[in-house]
């Protein structure tokens, strides 16, 4: 079951938020898994480019990023979610 927008601060105020809550529901339950990916590797690059480029990947992330086909999807997945915490 996915959280609610409103749980991470999205606002129904929002066009946008409200485009997609309309298209696939509150917290976009009903968006496949792949358009899901898609859309978190394109919000990724997107913030990754607006960052301060004085601070380029350090050669542990450069690492990590060779390394991970050796984890299996759901891995990856996981991976995922517990990069996108907050710190």
């Amino acid at each position: 079951m996915t959280k609610p927008f409103g749980y991470f601060g999205l606002s129904q105020d929002n066009p946008l938020i409200q485009d997609i809550t309309e298209t696939f529901g509150d917290g976009a339950s009903a968006m496949s898994e792949d358009d899901c990916l898609w859309i978190i590797s394109r919000i990724a690059h997107i913030l990754w480019l607006e960052s301060d480029y004085e601070n380029p990947p350090t050669a542990e992330a450069e690492e990590i990023v060779d390394r991970l086909h050796e984890l299996k999807r759901h891995e990856k997945i996981a991976l995922l979610r517990a990069l996108s915490q907050p710190n």
